[in-house]
């Protein structure tokens, strides 16, 4: 079947008003014309949507998980393989399954499964894909040694953000400094992953004992978004230490 690689979410937004749109109209009467048209390119759009790569590998992950909460690890680990080969799409991986605290179990052996199979189509993001479970699965050896053969010029921030953070846990506050700064541009973070990188080379700076340099960075997180990580309770007690 004929499908669409990649689906800019812009035309999703699209749909959704062009929708709304379409509802409203039903309230007026010189408006109907409009609201038909609005409706009928809503619709063009959404099925453009659900013939794109985007749309299938999103659902195979989501079903990826729903195989996990059941314990059907080989039938999960052969969902998210096919949805990887689909779309690098690290931002829906996070989303499906970052929050997850429960069935590590079952996460660790789907990390081993994953793993085993990894040279079948091995990608940046299939280690992404693997040390994110890994990590979820309290794993932070296999982790760092997936995300560290990453070479380092195809490294996404957020797998700079997440190889960060298993080197800060493994208080290798260097290392996670020299990894970070590759993604920092010096000036004010802008999104949630240049605040974590910026963030994280603030408290691995703190972890150091050089509350300069920390401050220095901290700082630029509070600007951007006070509430970020507790950054300002964390600053406002360097302060009182410093006193």
């Amino acid at each position: 079947m004929f499908r669409i690689r990649s689906f800019p979410k812009l035309l999703l937004s699209i749909s959704t008003i062009g929708l709304i749109i379409s509802i409203f109209s039903v309230f007026f009467r010189d408006k109907w014309l409009f609201g038909a048209l609005c409706l009928l390119v809503s619709s063009a759009i959404y099925a453009a949507y659900l013939l794109s790569y985007d749309y299938k590998a999103s659902h195979l992950m989501q079903l990826a998980k729903k195989h996990l909460d059941r314990n059907e690890v080989d039938k999960a680990v052969d969902c998210m393989l096919v949805s990887a080969r689909l779309n690098a799409n690290e931002e829906n991986l996070v989303r499906i399954f970052g929050q997850q605290r429960k069935n590590l179990d079952t996460f660790r052996a789907a990390s081993a499964k994953l793993y085993e199979k990894m040279d079948a189509g091995d990608t940046p993001f299939v280690r992404f894909l693997i040390g994110s479970f890994f990590y979820f699965a309290g794993d932070i050896q296999k982790t760092r040694e997936l995300l560290t053969a990453i070479p380092v010029g195809e490294r996404s921030i957020k797998t700079v953000r997440l190889l960060g953070s298993v080197l800060y846990d493994m208080k290798d506050y260097d290392g996670a400094i020299e990894v970070l700064s590759r993604y920092d541009s010096s000036s004010l973070p802008t999104n949630e992953n240049e605040l974590a990188v910026v963030f994280g080379l603030g408290i691995a700076y703190l972890s150091k004992g050089d509350k300069d340099k920390a401050s220095q960075y901290l700082q630029r997180v509070q600007t951007r978004s006070p509430k970020f990580g507790n950054v300002s309770q964390i600053l406002a007690a360097m302060k009182d230490k410093a006193d």
